[in-house]
């Protein structure tokens, strides 16, 4: 990819994030929860939306294969069975599997040792962003949890979960820049932007807070990948041809999310289908994703 585009892109998103703290500190949590939920129905919806398009290109064929295919469906059914039979571990699954894609989409273009290094370090960074958005939100986290599974992680496991995260981030920023696979400025930058998504999270409501990350340093960035990836280049004419082939998927999304908007008055009810719905859809997008940058 144009490292232009990266930079500039990387120049916005800090300037915009900025900039949302300050929407965050002027309205109440009802507007920036609205605000949340828009970003991540339309920007965050559409970066898993051409999954089987990638999916197709990557196999260098025109319809994808019954193999991939099967096995894409075979996890979100997998997905949906075990958030009906154990809810509190399908969570936990969830973000542990989120880690490392938050990880991956973050590092892997700039970071990879070997395999296992890899999983364990992008692991690390993910858990560490999810300890402390919890951290900062664990009142609205306990809510949430309570309605969807009855149970919820407590105080102390979400501060053992940040100092060990944190710990274990520390030590592998130091090996990196021991072996030269990162320099000391590198490391800095990262820790300036760790704090920015503190400020971020300590400021906003849980739902924008975490909807900035996953917009501005997440999604795009895939986004931007899955472009490239698909059709070679970053420009405006691929861009339409990304977005004409993800409507399909984006809008049926958004239908389906209407249609249990109004069919469910509970809201338990309601937060656990979606839930539910996001937690299938995840989980073959990381493995798409993995399978697209390797």
């Amino acid at each position: 990819m144009d490292m232009d585009i990266l930079k500039n892109y990387q120049n916005f998103k800090i300037y915009f994030t900025f900039f949302l703290i300050w929407i965050s500190i002027q309205f109440g949590d009802i507007v920036e929860d609205y605000i949340g939920y828009v970003l991540v129905i339309s920007i965050g919806i559409l970066h898993g939306a051409n999954d089987l398009l990638i999916l197709s290109i990557r196999q260098k064929v025109k319809i994808l294969d019954k193999e991939n295919l099967i096995t894409y469906l075979g996890i979100v059914f997998i997905c949906f069975l075990l958030f009906y039979i154990q809810p509190f571990f399908s969570i936990c699954l969830f973000i542990l599997i989120s880690s490392y894609h938050f990880g991956e989409e973050h590092f892997s273009r700039n970071i990879s040792v070997n395999w296992w290094f890899d999983i364990f370090y992008y692991s690390t960074y993910g858990l560490l962003l999810f300890a402390i958005l919890f951290t900062f939100a664990l009142d609205n986290v306990k809510e949430i949890m309570v309605e969807l599974t009855g149970n919820y992680f407590n105080n102390n496991e979400v501060t053992i979960t940040l100092i060990t995260s944190g710990v274990f981030f520390l030590l592998l920023n130091v090996f990196l820049i021991i072996k030269k696979k990162i320099n000391l400025s590198n490391f800095l930058k990262e820790l300036f932007y760790l704090a920015l998504i503190a400020v971020v999270f300590n400021t906003s409501s849980l739902i924008l807070g975490f909807a900035i990350y996953f917009i501005l340093w997440h999604s795009i960035p895939s986004i931007l990948g899955q472009i490239e990836f698909i059709s070679g280049d970053f420009n405006k004419k691929n861009i339409i041809f990304y977005l004409k082939k993800g409507a399909i998927f984006w809008g049926f999304s958004i239908l389906g999310l209407l249609l249990l908007y109004v069919i469910f008055i509970d809201v338990e009810i309601l937060n656990s289908l979606i839930f539910m719905i996001l937690f299938a859809v995840t989980a073959p997008h990381i493995w798409v994703m993995n399978k697209m940058k390797n």
